[in-house]
């Protein structure tokens, strides 16, 4: 029997989720994965979120921000008061199909991360939520990340969240098993070092950060990076 791969796994769920008038945020991010025993996220959880990304990002009337992995724009939501200019982009067309009904005036397309269809230099920011999880190995994730610096202006935040930390692997995978969280298909972990060396190599600082998400159980086993000037 062949094992189902992440793609297969968000095709399926962006069908699934389809098929509403409208959706609220807790709904975007039920699709978007954020509903599983360790994946859960709240209220709360949603609005640390988005006065995070906004924060980082300097989300104001006419910045050009972009989400890689967008999904069904659960954190773009957040974002839709602050004025900025919204694209995103995801691998999943049931996904930005319901992106594009929650948030009509953002521009949003069907992409691979590590070929983003827009110029070089043409957003005042970009990030990536809980996406880098589901990568198939550092090597794309690294081309992901070659690619965001190559369409952020040379002085824009380029921020990742939520990515698994190598150092508890083990004890995530330990507390996801006890919970009944599926454990296949796999996630991938990153060692902190795999993005200080990704910055030193394009000229930034990898600014790392624990993260700290309430009502987020794998928020334990998890960190942020912010690569900037």
């Amino acid at each position: 029997m062949t094992q189902e791969t992440w793609k297969d796994v968000w095709e399926r769920k962006g069908l699934s989720a389809a098929g509403k008038q409208q959706y609220t945020v807790a709904e975007l991010f039920s699709a978007d994965g954020f509903d599983t025993a360790t994946g859960t996220t709240s209220a709360a959880a949603h609005a640390r979120i988005g006065a995070m990304v906004q924060e980082l990002l300097g989300a104001a009337p006419g910045q050009r921000i972009l989400e890689v992995g967008c999904g069904a724009g659960a954190v773009l939501s957040l974002l839709a008061g602050s004025g900025a200019d919204l694209s995103g982009v995801d691998y999943s067309a049931p996904h930005i199909d319901i992106a594009r009904q929650s948030l009509p005036g953002a521009d949003l397309r069907v992409a691979e991360a590590s070929a983003l269809p827009f110029a070089d230099a043409c957003f005042d920011a970009v990030f990536s939520h809980g996406v880098f999880l589901y990568f198939s190995d550092l090597a794309y994730a690294e081309v992901t990340l070659t690619e965001m610096l190559r369409v952020a202006s040379p002085s824009a935040p380029v921020l990742v969240l939520d990515i698994p930390d190598e150092a508890t692997r083990e004890e995530c995978i330990a507390a996801r098993r006890a919970a009944g969280a599926s454990l296949q298909p796999a996630h991938l972990y990153y060692p902190r070092s795999f993005f200080r060396e990704f910055a030193r190599q394009h000229s930034r600082h990898a600014a790392i950060f624990q993260q700290e998400i309430p009502d987020y159980a794998n928020s334990a086993f998890r960190y942020n990076v912010l690569l900037e000037r």
